[in-house]
């Protein structure tokens, strides 16, 4: 459940910066290492959402 939850997000994260993932689809490559940064970051201080927004921000 929290891994689909996080992908949805992550995908959502792309909107607001032009890049349409269903053109330009991220790679297995770019998603595990997204998450595995997302989860790497996460404290209890945070949200999902902020940890998200920021790692994706810098792509």
């Amino acid at each position: 459940m929290e891994e689909k939850f996080l992908y949805k997000m992550i995908q959502q994260c792309f909107y607001p910066y032009e890049r349409d993932l269903t053109i330009a689809p991220l790679t297995d490559e770019e998603y595990v290492g997204i998450l595995a940064a997302v989860k790497d970051q996460k404290n209890e201080g945070s949200e999902w959402y902020e940890v998200v927004e920021v790692l994706c921000m810098g792509m």
